[in-house]
């Protein structure tokens, strides 16, 4: 990068891609054309939902840089975050690639897991800038476009795609809202920050409904169990760490590692004997930890900290655009958390954008 172009970037948060860097893109995309019609006759359906995900990571990440990729000599210049983002979408595509010809090679050999989801999203400026919207745009228009014809010809099979049709229903109208935001902002009329925040969440849960559909639709079992998980009350019980006799069941890690360095263990030991021995379970705890650890497969969640009540469980952050538990839906980055009642008594969920720290651990006698 030269001197001016850094001082450019610096300046107005463009980033210059360098034209090697664009022909390097160019080349994976490449790569992933080829790897489609090396499966035109694969009947895998697991290694054809490896390719329709790094198809539609190619295609959002072409979108997306679009503006980049036009013209002649020189690139255009594009937001950082939008050359970031494109970044993170091309380089899952090698790993992907990889995964579909080992599945395709030998059933279940694969070593990443399906479904593959959108992955990190990249923090940019507050707000988002226009050239990012537009970009965001794009990927959810092209990505829609790729898959009508394929969601119209599953709906004759009706049941087999539900969910696929369902995730595809929700992401066009969630394109619709971003459309109408940008649209607004194209046109020149002022609009907070908050709106420009809105379009891009309303684009990530479109994007992130895509790389699904994509996947399901080749192999619909990835998003029957991934709704199965996600919640229903009554139904059949699964294991789940409830079974376990362990009374740290549910207790996070990160409470036992305070609890022993703060000369704790004896008191919770007490605690957790004695909550254990009143606790009443019913299907939504066993519920609850059940879309827990779904949700942990897939990374879409992660452990944040943890309860200041006995059993002192983990307080979970949502890393994916959102998620759903106990039918709440819950956005990127807020925080949740299953509190256990005490003697016997029914628990509650809480979730909200973030939880005050607390400085002790409660006990009975507390």
């Amino acid at each position: 990068m030269g001197l001016m172009d850094w001082l450019r970037e610096g300046i107005t948060g463009q980033k210059i891609c360098p034209i090697e860097h664009l022909e390097a893109y160019k080349r994976l995309g490449e790569q992933v054309y080829s790897l489609h019609v090396e499966f035109a006759g694969n009947d895998s359906p697991r290694a054809l939902a490896f390719v329709q995900a790094a198809r539609s990571l190619q295609t959002m990440a072409d979108a997306l840089i679009g503006d980049a990729f036009d013209g002649e000599g020189e690139p255009k210049p594009v937001p950082i975050v939008t050359h970031d983002q494109a970044d993170v979408w091309y380089g899952a595509l090698p790993d992907i690639m990889v995964a579909a010809r080992q599945e395709a090679a030998f059933a279940n050999s694969a070593r990443m897991a399906l479904p593959v989801t959108l992955g990190k999203q990249i923090e940019g400026p507050q707000p988002c800038p226009e050239a990012h919207l537009a970009g965001l745009r794009r990927a959810a228009g092209d990505m829609e476009e790729l898959l009508k014809l394929d969601v119209d010809l599953a709906r004759g099979e009706g049941e087999r795609f539900k969910e696929a049709i369902l995730l595809y229903e929700e992401a066009r109208t969630r394109r619709q809202a971003g459309d109408a935001i940008v649209g607004t902002i194209t046109n020149g009329r002022r609009v907070s920050a908050e709106s420009h925040e809105e379009a891009e969440e309303q684009y990530w849960i479109a994007l992130s409904n895509f790389i699904l559909i994509a996947q399901g639709l080749k192999a619909p079992e990835l998003l029957k169990a991934a709704a199965g998980s996600a919640t229903r009350t009554g139904t059949a019980l699964k294991p789940c760490k409830l079974d376990s006799r362990d009374i740290w069941k549910v207790t996070s890690e990160l409470a036992i590692r305070d609890i022993n360095r703060s000369g704790e263990r004896a008191q919770a030991i007490e605690d957790l004997n004695e909550h254990w021995e009143l606790f009443r379970e019913t299907p939504v705890e066993r519920e609850y930890e059940t879309t827990v650890e779904e949700l942990l497969a897939h990374g879409m969640i992660k452990e944040d900290s943890y309860w200041y009540c006995c059993p002192f469980p983990s307080v979970y952050r949502v890393l994916s655009p959102y998620v759903n538990v106990l039918g709440n839906h819950i956005p990127r980055s807020h925080v949740f958390v299953f509190e256990y009642g005490d003697d016997g008594e029914p628990g509650r969920f809480i979730t909200q954008a973030s939880f005050q720290p607390a400085d002790s651990r409660k006990y009975c006698e507390d």
